[in-house]
Order: C-alpha cells, then sequence, then structure tokens
C-alpha cells in the first residue's frame, strides 16, 4: 500500500484502536462499579488487537515518512512517553495513600521508585522479569511495544550490513517473552506490506469482514483460552508465572489472524466509507484520548474508587473529565516532547562534536 490509507480505513482503525482502549477499561472496572450486571470484558484479547494494528500502522508511517532512523526514534519515544511518564509518575505519588485495592490484589508499592525507573525506561518485562509499576497493571504491554519498535527501527532503517546483527541482538536483549508475541505484532506489518498485492471484490471483502468478525467473538466468548491457559498452568506452573502475559501465544496467535483478517476485508469494503466518514471528527477525537485512556484508567479508578469512594457513575463521569484534561496535557501535546528530545540530543552531539574537535586541535598543537 503506497501513499496515503484509505479514509475509511483510517477511521476504522481508530475506531478499533479507541474501543480497544476502552474494552480493556470495562474489564478492569466493569464487575467492581457494576457487580449486579455480569458482564465480562475481554481485556487481555484488546491488547492483541493492539498489537495488530500497531505493527500495520507502524509499517504505514516507516513507509510513507521515513527520515530516518533518529527521526523514528524521536517519534517513537515521544509518543510512548508523552503519557508513560506523567501516568507513571501518577501510580508512583498515589501508591502511599492507598492500602488496598479492589481493581489490584497486588498494589507493587515496594520498590516503587526502582519499578517506576524500570518501566520508564521499557526494561520491566525483559526476558523473565515482571516489575509492574504502582497502580498500572496495563503498562506490561507498552514494554513489548517498545521493544517491537526497536527491534523494527533497527531491521528498516540500519545499513543492510548491520539490520540482522542489530535486530537478533536487541532481541536477545528482549528475551523469549516479549519474543513469544512479536508475531502478533509482526502480522500488521506483513498485512500493510501485502494488504493491495492481493484484491477481493467488495462481496467476498464483506464476507470476510463478517465472517472474521463472527469467528473472533466466538473465540474470545469460549472457553478455549481459558482452559488451555489452566491446562498449561496445571501441568508447568513455574513456565506459566515466568511468561506471564505471553501464556497463550497459540490462541493469541489465532486471533491475531482474525484480526489481520479484519483489517484487510475493511480495506476492501469501500461502503464503509459512507458510514464513517460523518462520524470522522468524533472518532479523530476519541482516538486521540486512546493512549492516556488505557495508561491512567487503572490509576484513576483506584484514587476515585479507593481512596474517595466516589458513586459508581460519578467514578465513571470522573475518569472520563480527567481523561479529557490529562490527555490535552500530555498525549496532545507530544510533538512538544519530541521537539524537547530532539533539542537534547542535538545538544548532546554538539558538545560531543565540540570536545572531539578541542582534542583534535590539541593533539595538532603536541
Amino acid at each position: 500500500m503506497q501513499g496515503a490509507m484509505p479514509l475509511h480505513l483510517s477511521l476504522y482503525l481508530d475506531l478499533v484502536r479507541f474501543a480497544a482502549a476502552l474494552v480493556v477499561v470495562l474489564s478492569h472496572a466493569w464487575l467492581v462499579l457494576f457487580p449486579g450486571y455480569q458482564l465480562h470484558w475481554p481485556g487481555p484479547a484488546a491488547v492483541i488487537v493492539f498489537f495488530v494494528l500497531s505493527g500495520f500502522v507502524i509499517a504505514y508511517v516507516a513507509d510513507t515518512h521515513a527520515r530516518g532512523l533518529a527521526d523514528y526514534m524521536l517519534d517513537r519515544l515521544s509518543r510512548l512517553w508523552s503519557v508513560a511518564i506523567p501516568a507513571l509518575g501518577f501510580g508512583m505519588v498515589l501508591g502511599p495513600f492507598v492500602s488496598q485495592s479492589v481493581f489490584m490484589p497486588e498494589l507493587a508499592n515496594a520498590n516503587a521508585a526502582l519499578r517506576t525507573t524500570a518501566n520508564v525506561l521499557f526494561v520491566a518485562q525483559l526476558w523473565f522479569l515482571d516489575f509492574a509499576p504502582p497502580l498500572n497493571g496495563p503498562f506490561w504491554s507498552l514494554n513489548y511495544e517498545a521493544w517491537f519498535y526497536a527491534i523494527f527501527g533497527a531491521w528498516t532503517y540500519l545499513p543492510r550490513a548491520f539490520r540482522v546483527l542489530a535486530a537478533i541482538f536487541i532481541s536477545l536483549v528482549a528475551g523469549p517473552k516479549i519474543l513469544l508475541l512479536m508475531p502478533c505484532w509482526l502480522l500488521g506489518v506483513f498485512l500493510y506490506r501485502t494488504m493491495q498485492r492481493r484484491q477481493v471484490s467488495e462481496k467476498t471483502a464483506v464476507l470476510l469482514w463478517s465472517c472474521s468478525l463472527v469467528a473472533a467473538v466466538l473465540l474470545i466468548k469460549s472457553a478455549v483460552p481459558t482452559k488451555l491457559h489452566d491446562v498449561f498452568q496445571s501441568q508447568s506452573p513455574q513456565m506459566a508465572t515466568l511468561l506471564a502475559y505471553s501464556g497463550s501465544p497459540l490462541t493469541d496467535y489465532i486471533l491475531a489472524v482474525l484480526v489481520a483478517v479484519n483489517f484487510y476485508a475493511t480495506a476492501h469494503v469501500y461502503r464503509f466509507g459512507r458510514i464513517l466518514r460523518p462520524l470522522a471528527i468524533p472518532i479523530r477525537v476519541m482516538a486521540s484520548f486512546t493512549l492516556t485512556t488505557y495508561l491512567f484508567h487503572l490509576p484513576l479508578l483506584v484514587l476515585f474508587w479507593d481512596v474517595m469512594h466516589l458513586a459508581p457513575w460519578v467514578c465513571l463521569l470522573a475518569l472520563v473529565g480527567s481523561i479529557v484534561v490529562i490527555g490535552c496535557l500530555t498525549e496532545h501535546r507530544r510533538r512538544d516532547l519530541r521537539a524537547l528530545l530532539a533539542a537534547v540530543c542535538w545538544a548532546v552531539i554538539a558538545v560531543r562534536s565540540h570536545g572531539t574537535s578541542r582534542d583534535a586541535r590539541a593533539s595538532q598543537a603536541e
């Protein structure tokens, strides 16, 4: 797929992205705030959707905005850190005021500074580490994403003579737990790069879209993923503990394939444009708060429910309002952070260049 992404596909991906974040929120909040309405929301499945979507979007960005490794790194770091650092800081500050929480059985308050730093640097899930930050369990997936970005960036932007060795080295640093779910992310990359090579009729695309959606829902709602994971835990409890969030690769891969098929079909269902174009503005606005929603919802829920003891609907309204305000100050200001990171990088390069030049002149004088 070269050039601009079709508008209807771009809007659909934005809608899916926000919907996936909303599912994660509801998976943590619903049974606590509304125990009388027994609805279960598939939070882990939503993360797999994020991974496929992320691989697709990053491949698209690399193809259409290719400006080199430095720009790629600045874009990815500013995107993640603009929300991650405030969210982690908020959790660390709030942690000492929370003795227990219905949202998180383990508060991870011990070694809070170390845990927070490890997650800021995205090293909290390397190999078999599992350093959850205070009041922010969902942050594990960003540790995975950051290393997916690094491996892809090395392979895409480094000279051909170094890319293989660099990608292997980064993969060895990341470890098997992160690599186990990277095929879900790479499936998004593969989908982007092959989508236009095989065209299908709109009628076939509608059928594929419907079947993939139904199959994904049936997989999520079936007991198969849970039963397989339970069997794995009973047969290999130590390995299941070590793999943690990567402990269900078989069903995760199947779900990732269904998500990829759904995205592929959407690209060829042009009638979706007539449905989504009138909703373009609200879809874009909601999607612009996705990362804030994902990273801030749990510490905010702890604050409003466990600390302030707000009523359920008041808690949800406070959550929505807080996310909008925080998103405007973080996610919507990521370009400012990028400019700051770029300035720091150029300052470091200038200082090193000046030092090298001074050493060279001193050598010549001797």
